[in-house]
């Protein structure tokens, strides 16, 4: 198996690092526990946004902790007794949203995100790309216009970098959603984004293509990761497997395989929530995202996907339902006629880092060991161009982005 890639993890960021590889003529082969795909791979909300761009730390948000950690059913919520545990994560994080940061921070999400729909047609193929993947825009609503530095920032590099948004009216808001409540009065269309119709569908077609091309899926659990020389051998639940490149793509468990190499990335789980609706209880024209009750909207195959909130309880934390309730409740407060029981409900965990940034490349002095994880609330949009960027690594090909701004060495 030497001229064969090993990716461990079969989520969108790993199927996207072994489609990408055997496009440039690489053999791969995935070990996931799970069928592709799984976790938030399989319950995100959807969104495909080329045109985001902005670092979740931003400024001001120091003052905000304190309220998170006493409303445990907020947009952001903080597990009290896991505070401690998480502080140095969060002490980076806030470092992250100082203005100066985050202008910076936002040149590099943009040059990722970019291209997302460009590498999602050239991963799929055009026939399963229109099948699951609809270019129409998407909508940021608000019960209130934003202001301040960040939102000074936001218009001054949409500007930059030449993006097409419009402001909407009230009644603009009001054709694209006829049922929603008087209370949101503030509205953007990003006609660059788009979404997926099955975040499911599309991640399991992706990897129908792998499979069609010769990659084959081993459902083990990878134990450990050992050097043997100029190759790695893969302990898992059930074998051994050996390769000279090793690519680690396991979301937020990704440094339970690094720790033991001495490789500590700051990286957190940020649990998300969805709740399904029937789709046939009022008009979504465009999927939307709330940023102040912190949800977002999608029309989806299966229904309608109440999606979002942030929740930091660690990997083994017990998921809490009741923060799927209250996403559900407002969804309810925006669309009063959403009177149906939910179809199902759903958690999962996003790993996240504190600049918002994955984490996509080699590591010094560990020949043959690769990263591609991190990408938060943006993985349907960063994982295919970090499946391309790795790619490239990997095959000593010049790299389409500066492949530092993504590097583990910069932590």
């Amino acid at each position: 198996m030497d001229d064969t890639v090993l990716v461990l993890g079969g989520g969108v960021a790993g199927l996207s690092v072994a489609r990408s590889l055997q496009l440039v003529g690489r053999r791969v082969a995935i070990i996931d526990p799970l069928p592709s795909p799984g976790g938030a791979s399989f319950g995100n909300g959807g969104f495909i946004s080329p045109d985001s761009f902005m670092p979740g730390a931003q400024p001001g948000m120091l003052r905000s902790l304190p309220g998170w950690l006493r409303d445990p059913l907020g947009p952001l919520a903080i597990d009290p007794g896991y505070v401690w545990r998480a502080l140095p994560w969060f002490m980076r994080w806030l470092k992250e949203g100082r203005l100066d940061r985050m202008t910076r921070l936002a040149h590099g999400i943009h040059a990722l995100h970019a291209p997302a729909l460009r590498e999602w047609r050239r991963l799929l193929g055009p026939d399963l790309y229109h099948r699951y993947i609809r270019e129409e825009g998407e909508v940021i609503l608000g019960d209130t216009q934003p202001a301040g530095s960040a939102f000074e920032v936001e218009q001054r590099l949409t500007a930059r970098f030449g993006l097409d948004v419009d402001i909407l009216s009230r009644a603009d808001i009001e054709r694209l959603y006829p049922e929603i409540s008087d209370c949101v009065r503030f509205g953007l269309l990003k006609r660059g984004n788009a979404h997926t119709v099955s975040p499911g569908g599309v991640n399991a077609a992706l990897a129908e293509n792998i499979v069609a091309e010769g990659g084959s899926f081993h459902r083990e659990r990878v134990l450990k990761l050992i050097p043997e020389g100029d190759r790695w051998l893969v302990l898992t639940s059930t074998g051994n497997h050996r390769a000279r490149d090793v690519v680690v793509a396991c979301g937020v468990w990704s440094n339970q395989l690094l720790k033991p190499l001495a490789l500590d990335i700051p990286l957190e789980s940020q649990r998300g929530y969805h709740v399904m609706l029937p789709n046939d209880q009022v008009e979504i024209g465009l999927p939307f995202i709330h940023r102040g009750r912190g949800i977002g909207l999608t029309p989806m195959l299966e229904g309608l996907r109440v999606a979002g909130t942030v929740e930091f309880s660690g990997v083994d934390g017990v998921p809490n339902e009741k923060r799927a309730d209250q996403a559900l409740y407002h969804a309810r407060q925006l669309f009063p006629g959403l009177t149906g029981k939910p179809l199902s409900l759903w958690t999962g965990q996003r790993p996240a880092t504190p600049d918002t940034l994955p984490v996509v490349g080699g590591v010094p002095n560990r020949p043959g060991l690769w990263l591609c994880f991190g990408h938060g609330a943006y993985g349907m949009t960063g994982a295919p161009p970090s499946g391309r960027l790795l790619a490239e690594l990997i095959t000593n090909q010049p790299t389409f982005i500066d492949a530092a701004t993504y590097a583990p060495t910069r932590f």
